[in-house]
């Protein structure tokens, strides 16, 4: 193995070799130092897994860590929103402590709830701190951003594995022909698979077979590749096409079905209801064209589909998610590499159940949990309706539902009413100005970590550990500290699954999150089991290898069945859930809606909480997209202004034309519409919070899984007059007006 020198002690100048923590592909980034100071951030092109791949967000994080915009001192709220006074830490956290405290008693740990934002997704450290801060205070209120982009994925996975952490991704190295499905990885970097040179693995299977992109706009990957439209909503009709084919021509191996699943024969008589023809018209992809791909998959061997976010937020999404995952089963693809794999891990094998499906609900309309977090869409009604379980207290980490959140006026409304609020934050923002006090968290740069989401959903295997870049900024504080200081002010301790944790917890100790991770590292597959493998790995060795190392993990090809939860270790394809659901698809008969709204991601942005670092900013200018053919029925040029309307909302956008969307979608980028807060810059951006247009409460979500329905939601389009046209255009804020 090729000698590393080590990185400088934190805070010393230098260049310090670290990794970006904004999404799955935790990119190598070198870190150069002077004065103490981050003055650059570049690809690490000695990073033996991204070999310098990086994309322009990674590059800006010094820009966020010395935002004159972030707080960086306890904040208290003295008036109203967003009047704020410093205050010390002891004062901040003896009050907060109190409250808690005091709420617990008097309404019970359920009075207590909390909401999980995405920037805090990926440092491993401070995503297990918020799960553990709830667990010790006995609530389930557990919310985050899981339930607008990836619960019917993890419901799909626990109706199918057992399990909803367990998700099959492609085998990309190998894979001949590659299926996307409701995904854009040229944009998210691939989304739940740890992949950071994404394009160049596309390029490579296209060069040698067949990258096909189902999507309803031509995004930036169908530009790249094959692109073939479909109707909004159309996925799942396309994919019972597909099952349709299958069963016609035979073309399922049966010794494939009695070895590796269950329950075909129920899956095998919903698919025979309805013929190709049917399934066409379904999903406005030729029947023809249909037989084509169901065909070219299963002659191929080397085959898997990957889906995304962009079938994960639609009225069927669980069960678009689960044909994924049986057709991907059906046809033998865990078998074999370049097929669908599960991640290469370094940690211990166990079939992770944490949080399963239903064991808390929400209050009204009882709503099931996903992995322990229940649907955001009903947080308005848990806080603002009286009764039993009421939420008075709301923990927000790194979050911004106001923005990112269904609920609109109602949940802001809600947040007014809460007796007690705690943001634990970078900036203040359009949620956050609620609070009753902020917390100043580290950035990336500011704390040491492993690449634990990713490690998760390793194709190749590596590992890297990197150490703080500096040390944290003015009273920045480690999100285990705020959590720990918290907890014991309440007089608590931290329960947890782990039989180590509870007995150090008794002895009035606590066990950093790093500390668990190193251990387990230290007892999987390539750990050093403490001194007794001499070419093992533990945290310690790593830091001697600071641009990280790839290790040796077994492909799951050989070994998947392992990680199914089910006695049978079969993937299952029948279950209740997969009946209600296509009941409920087969009993719909609505005509298809002139239009229907997807929501589209930017290379430069996150959400919406890099709307401050003004290079990743001031090039964007979000407008709805629209076909050509459909503005000119509502003859509507390029640059005019349109009113967007739901029954919750009116907005009024400007138009953008361009043929990327099938006739009858509409697209606008999602985390705009910044109007509070102290980030100055994103404040001045154009743009509007389009989830002003979703629905409120159990008709804003698909039941089943608590997913916020924002992709393929019906709308209706009115050109603006001339008068508001130049009204708009003399305010550079587009505008929203009340329904």
């Amino acid at each position: 193995m090729t000698t590393q020198k080590p990185n400088p002690p934190i805070g010393t100048d230098g260049n310090h070799a670290t990794f970006c923590r904004l999404c799955e592909a935790h990119c190598g980034i070198v870190a150069s130092v002077r004065e103490g100071r981050v003055v650059k951030l570049t690809p690490d092109k000695r990073n033996p897994h991204s070999l310098g791949h990086v994309c322009l967000k990674g590059t800006s994080a010094a820009e966020i860590t010395y935002d004159p915009d972030r707080v960086l001192r306890p904040l208290k709220r003295v008036g109203g929103p967003g009047e704020f006074a410093p205050v010390s830490w002891d004062e901040a956290l003896d009050d907060i402590g109190s409250r808690l405290k005091t709420i617990r008693k008097q309404h019970g740990p359920d009075a207590i709830a909390s909401y999980l934002g995405n920037p805090t997704a990926f440092a491993s450290e401070n995503f297990v701190v918020q799960l553990e801060l709830l667990a010790s205070m006995g609530s389930t209120r557990q919310h985050g951003a899981s339930s607008q982009d990836t619960n019917a994925r993890l419901l799909a996975n626990y109706v199918a594995y057992g399990a909803p952490w367990t998700t099959g991704i492609p085998d990309l190295p190998s894979c001949d022909y590659l299926i996307v499905m409701g995904g854009n990885p040229m944009i998210s970097n691939g989304s739940l698979m740890w992949a950071p040179r994404i394009r160049h693995d596309f390029d490579e299977i296209a060069e040698r077979g067949r990258v096909l992109v189902v999507d309803p706009r031509r995004s930036e990957t169908a530009a790249r590749y094959e692109h073939l439209p479909i109707l909004p909503n159309g996925d799942v009709w396309m994919l019972l096409g597909m099952f349709r084919v299958l069963q016609d021509e035979n073309l399922i191996d049966p010794d494939v079905l009695s070895r590796d699943v269950v329950g075909w024969d129920s899956l095998r008589l919903q698919v025979l209801r309805n013929d190709v023809g049917a399934c066409a018209r379904g999903c406005g992809v030729a029947a023809e064209t249909i037989r084509d791909v169901a065909r070219g998959f299963v002659r191929a061997k080397r085959s898997t589909i990957y889906s995304r976010i962009g079938i994960c937020r639609g009225p069927y999404a669980t069960l678009t998610n689960f044909l994924v995952t049986a057709f991907n089963a059906a046809t033998g693809t865990y078998n074999l590499e370049g097929g669908t794999m599960f991640g290469r891990e370094v940690f211990p094998s166990q079939k992770s159940t944490v949080g399963g499906y239903g064991e808390s609900r929400s209050r009204h309309g009882d709503s099931p949990s996903v992995a322990g977090f229940l649907p955001s869409a009903m947080m308005p009604d848990d806080i603002l309706i009286d009764g039993p379980g009421k939420v008075r207290a709301l923990l927000v980490s790194c979050g911004n539902p106001l923005l990112s959140a269904p609920g609109g006026a109602r949940l802001e409304e809600a947040l007014k009413a809460l007796d007690f609020m705690v943001s634990f934050d970078l900036y203040v923002n359009e949620t956050n100005r609620h609070a009753h006090y902020i917390l100043p968290g580290t950035t990336f740069l500011e704390r040491p970590d492993l690449p634990i989401v990713g490690l998760g959903f390793m194709i190749r295997p590596f590992i890297q550990f990197t150490d703080a870049v500096i040390h944290p900024l003015g009273e920045a504080r480690d999100g285990f500290d705020i959590y720990l200081a918290i907890v014991r002010r309440m007089g608590l301790g931290a329960p947890s699954a782990s039989k180590l944790k509870r007995f150090i917890g008794k002895l009035g100790l606590a066990l950093r999150p790093m500390t668990m991770f190193d251990i387990g590292l230290r007892l999987g597959p390539v750990g050093d089991r403490f001194g007794l493998r001499k070419n093992g790995w533990s945290v310690k060795k790593l830091r001697q290898y600071p641009h990280g190392v790839m290790v040796d993990v077994p492909h799951t090809y050989l070994t998947w069945r392992k990680r199914i939860a089910y006695p049978d270790q079969k993937i299952h394809l029948w279950q209740p859930a997969v009946e209600s659901e296509l009941a409920r698809l087969f009993a719909e008969r609505r005509p298809q809606p002139r239009f229907r709204l997807l929501s589209v991601r930017r290379i430069g942005s996150l959400n919406s909480w890099m709307h401050n670092v003004d290079r990743l900013v001031r090039s964007q200018k979000p407008a709805l997209t629209i076909h050509p053919h459909d503005a000119a029925e509502l003859d509507v040029a390029d640059g005019d202004f349109v009113y967007i309307r739901t029954s919750a909302d009116r907005l009024k956008v400007p138009v953008r034309l361009s043929n990327e969307v099938v006739r009858g979608a509409v697209a606008y980028p999602h985390g705009w519409g910044h109007s509070g807060g102290s980030w100055r810059r994103a404040n001045n951006t154009n743009g509007v919070n389009i989830n002003r247009l979703l629905g409120l409460g159990l008709q804003s979500i698909e039941f089943v899984s608590g997913t916020t329905l924002i992709d393929g939601i019906e709308v209706a389009l009115e050109k603006a007059s001339a008068t508001e046209m130049n009204a708009t255009e003399s305010a550079p804020t587009a505008e929203s007006v009340a329904a």
